[in-house]
C-alpha cells in the first residue's frame, strides 16, 4: 500500500498540531536559529551599506588618494613630499586623470573679533569641489585666479561659520590664520551622513564641516612659507578607470622617487572591492554560526523524532502488516521532519524581520535585510530537517512487523 506524499504531509502536520508541547520544542531551535540568521547579515549588509554610503558622499569610487607611506624606512635621500612644480609636472603626464588636487595644511587659530576656531586649513586647488562633489553653498570656492595671483581668500566649513559668525553673513568679512588677513569669499555646504556605528557624533561626515580652504599658492608662499605638499588627490573618468589610472600614477611616483616606495596610493574603487570582499566573509563566518546552531537543534529534532518512532511502533507495524513498503514509511517520517523545520524556519524568518526595526533602534543601528537572505535561511532549516530526518526515518522502515505489533 504505497503512501502519497500529500499523506505524508497531512499525517505530517496531523501529528504536529495533536502534540503541541512537543512540537514547540522541536520547532524552537529552529526558530531561534533561523532569525539568528536574519538579523545577522541584516547587521553585516548595515556595515556595508553605511561604509560604501561614506565612500560615495567622499566622491564616489572613481577617487584615487596618495599620501606618504609611514612604513618607508629608506635611507633619506628622496623627499617623502611634493614640490608644486614637481606635481603640475605629474599632472600633464597624467591626461586622463578627470580632476587632480594637490593639498597641503596648517593647524591654527582663525580668529574673528574676539571669536576664534582652532582647526586644520587645507590649501587645495579649484578641483578639490570636483573631487570630493562638495561645492560652496554661499559666495564661492577658489579660483584659477585665486592660486595665479596667491589671493588672500578663505573659505569656511558650516560649523566654522556658526561659531564665528552664528546668523551673520560672513562673506566679504576678514579673519585671521596664523597671523595672515583672509578675506572670507564662501561658506561650504553642511555636509550631513547619518552614523549608524552609534559612535562619537550621529553625523560622520562633521569633520568635513570645521575645515576651511584657502588657494594652495597662498598656503605654500604667505602662511607656511613651505613648498611642501602632503597628499595628492585624483578622480578618474570612472570607477572602471580608477584601478589603471592608479597603476599609472604608482609606475610615475616610483620613477621620479628612483624606485623608492615613498608613498601609498589608494583607489576607492580598489577599496570598495575589498570591503566587499570583507562582507561576504563576515557573512560566511555568521552563516556558518547560524548553521552550527541550526545543527544543533537538529541533533534535538533527533532526539525527538526517535521518540516519535518509539511512541508509534505499533501503528508502523500495523501500516507494514496491511501492505505498506518501507521505503514509503522512511518517506513519511522525513517529510514530517523536513515539515517541522520548515514550519520553523518560516515562524524564524518571519520573527526575524519583525525585530528587525526593534533591534536597530536598540542598537542606534541601521539593518539590511534582503529577499535572498529568506531563501537561504529556509534553505539552510529544510536542509537541517532533511539531515535530521534520515537516521529516525530508517529506523521507522527498517522495524520488524512482528515485533512492532508484539510493542506496548
Amino acid at each position: 500500500m504505497a503512501i502519497s506524499l500529500k499523506e505524508s504531509i497531512q499525517v505530517g502536520l496531523s501529528d504536529f498540531w495533536s502534540r503541541k508541547i512537543r512540537s514547540l520544542v522541536t520547532v524552537l531551535g529552529i526558530v531561534l536559529g533561523t532569525m539568528s540568521v536574519i538579523v545577522v547579515l541584516a547587521m553585516v549588509n548595515g556595515i556595508n551599506q553605511q561604509t560604501l554610503s561614506w565612500m560615495m558622499e567622499r566622491g564616489g569610487l572613481a577617487k584615487i588618494t596618495v599620501h606618504r607611506n609611514w612604513e618607508y624606512d629608506g635611507d633619506g635621500n628622496e623627499r617623502d613630499y611634493f614640490t608644486l612644480k614637481e606635481l603640475f609636472h605629474i599632472r600633464e603626464l597624467l591626461p586622463e586623470a578627470q580632476f587632480f588636487n594637490p593639498e597641503t595644511n596648517d593647524w591654527g587659530r582663525i580668529t574673528y573679533k574676539d571669536k576664534f576656531y582652532r582647526n586644520r586649513v587645507q590649501g587645495v586647488v579649484p578641483d578639490y569641489q570636483y573631487i570630493e562633489e562638495w561645492t560652496a553653498d554661499r559666495g564661492r570656492f577658489i579660483s584659477e585666479f585665486d592660486i595665479d595671483q596667491n589671493n588672500d581668500v578663505i573659505v569656511i566649513g558650516s560649523t566654522i561659520k556658526n561659531e564665528l559668525f552664528a546668523n551673520n553673513d560672513p562673506i566679504g568679512e576678514f579673519v585671521t590664520f596664523n597671523n595672515r588677513r583672509l578675506k572670507v569669499i564662501g561658506v561650504m555646504k553642511h555636509r550631513y551622513l547619518k552614523n549608524n556605528f552609534n559612535v562619537g557624533n550621529d553625523n560622520s561626515l562633521d569633520y568635513l564641516n570645521r575645515r576651511s580652504f584657502v588657494p594652495i599658492s597662498t598656503m605654500v608662499n604667505k602662511i607656511t612659507g613651505k613648498d611642501v605638499i602632503n597628499s595628492l588627490t585624483l578622480k578618474a573618468k570612472s570607477p572602471e578607470a580608477a584601478p589603471d589610472l592608479a597603476d599609472k600614477l604608482e609606475n610615475i611616483l616610483l620613477n621620479i622617487r628612483h624606485g623608492e616606495n615613498i608613498f601609498n596610493i589608494e583607489s576607492a574603487q580598489e577599496e570598495a572591492q575589498e570591503i566587499e570582499r570583507n562582507a561576504q566573509t563576515f557573512r560566511m563566518v555568521f552563516f556558518l554560526i547560524s548553521i552550527i546552531s541550526l545543527l544543533v537543534a537538529g541533533i534535538v529534532i533527533i532526539n525527538i523524532m526517535l521518540a516519535t518512532i518509539q511512541e508509534r511502533t505499533r501503528e508502523i507495524g500495523i501500516r507494514l502488516a496491511v501492505g505498506a513498503r518501507r521505503f514509503d514509511l522512511f518517506i513519511q517520517f522525513l517529510v514530517q521532519t523536513i515539515l517541522v523545520t520548515f514550519i520553523g524556519g518560516v515562524i524564524g524568518v518571519a520573527t526575524g524581520f519583525s525585530i528587525l526595526n526593534i533591534v536597530s533602534r536598540y542598537l542606534e543601528f541601521q539593518l539590511i535585510a534582503y529577499p535572498g537572505m529568506v531563501i537561504a535561511a529556509i534553505a539552510v532549516s529544510v536542509g537541517v530537517g532533511f539531515l535530521s530526518g534520515i537516521i529516525p526515518a530508517i529506523k521507522a522502515a527498517n522495524l520488524n512487523p512482528v515485533t512492532a505489533l508484539r510493542y506496548e
